[in-house]
């Protein structure tokens, strides 16, 4: 469903806009928002609102954020991938799943697991995507969590509608991460074993948004020591990491945390009531495939998102290592001219 229609200058980075026709759209039932973008000229004037009978787009596109984060993980107003995606042509849907921007103020319903995300939100949103596009395949695009329920509601429940998947930094494998990692893993499985947490505790990640923002500059440095850096230094401009800060952290649930690192050494995720091995469906799937990683990417280092390259069994898949830090490997400064061109270029050839 479609709730409003407008025209929109954007800046895609630097001096680059273009002019784009965005909507706000929600899926049935279980409210889900989107926010959809495509470039003016590929918009016929004629067109009714509601479904696309002849798209001019070269495909329908779906963008998946990670934990804790919405749809401004891809877009700034200064420095936008969702708007670079759709100005060379793609027909953009960047996603809030459900507890999450837009989803959260349509219903307010917090995730209880991630396989809501896997089962519900991601294909309910294809569903939707397909119906107003016009097109009978979806692009899975997704950052961090974003790429792991990519792998998994790509192989499950939209096996016969995706086109190709692209990961950014997407842990597959942490037991293959740093250290921090792979002791915060063990820590949330003792911490689930206990029952203590059944009550799906709040994850005010949004304070963790203010405090890093306000505390840019330290974080910034590369003389502050820390374990985990979210991003590399000095790969943003500060007025846009700063924006990135203030408007993509959102408040989630530590369940989906327990969820998330349950795998601990283990190959991908399983459904909660472990009737899915994801990781054996994703595994057998056999669409295009490209995994991206930062060799600085304290959170999802190379070797955890390269075992998803590995594993698989698609013959067409491409795996790539770009010195970036897990927030600037989609709107760092030397994305825009290295990952951004080769996730264009993969997606132009499929």
């Amino acid at each position: 469903m479609i709730l409003r229609t407008e025209s929109v200058e954007q800046f895609i980075d630097g001096p680059r806009r273009d002019t784009f026709v965005k909507q706000i759209v929600m899926t049935p039932g279980q409210p889900i928002g989107m926010v959809r973008k495509r470039r003016l000229d590929l918009v016929d004037p004629r067109e009714p609102e509601g479904a696309t009978k002849n798209p001019r787009t070269r495909g329908a596109l779906m963008l998946v954020h990670g934990f804790g984060q919405n749809r401004y993980t891809w877009h700034t107003s200064k420095r936008s991938f969702s708007a670079y995606l759709a100005h060379h042509g793609w027909d953009v849907f960047n996603v809030d799943l459900r507890g999450h921007g837009r989803s959260a103020r349509f219903d307010g319903k917090r995730p209880e697991a991630l396989d809501e995300y896997v089962q519900e939100d991601v294909p309910a949103c294809a569903r939707e995507v397909m119906r107003l596009s016009g097109h009978d395949q979806v692009v899975l695009v997704g950052h961090s969590m974003g790429g792991l329920i990519s792998y998994s509601a790509g192989a499950t429940k939209l096996k016969d509608h995706v086109r190709a998947i692209v990961t950014l930094g997407s842990p597959y494998r942490f037991g293959k991460g740093t250290w921090p990692m792979k002791a915060l893993a063990l820590v949330l499985e003792s911490a689930r074993a206990t029952g203590v947490f059944d009550a799906n505790v709040s994850l005010p990640l949004r304070l963790v948004g203010y405090h890093l923002r306000k505390r840019q500059r330290l974080w910034n440095s590369k003389l502050f020591p820390t374990p985990v850096r979210a991003w590399r230094p000095d790969s943003m401009e500060a007025d846009i990491l700063a924006e990135y800060l203030a408007t993509s952290f959102e408040t989630t649930n530590l369940t989906i945390a327990f969820d998330i690192f349950a795998g601990g050494d283990r190959v991908a995720m399983r459904s909660r009531d472990g009737s899915i091995d994801y990781g054996i469906a994703f595994e057998g799937l056999q669409r295009p495939l490209l995994v991206v990683a930062g060799d600085q990417d304290d959170l999802a280092p190379p070797e955890s998102c390269r075992a998803a390259f590995e594993r698989s069994k698609s013959r067409d898949k491409l795996f790539r290592v770009f010195p970036a830090g897990h927030v600037d490997i989609v709107i760092g400064r030397e994305a825009v001219t290295t990952i951004w061109p080769l996730v264009k270029e993969f997606l132009d050839r499929r």
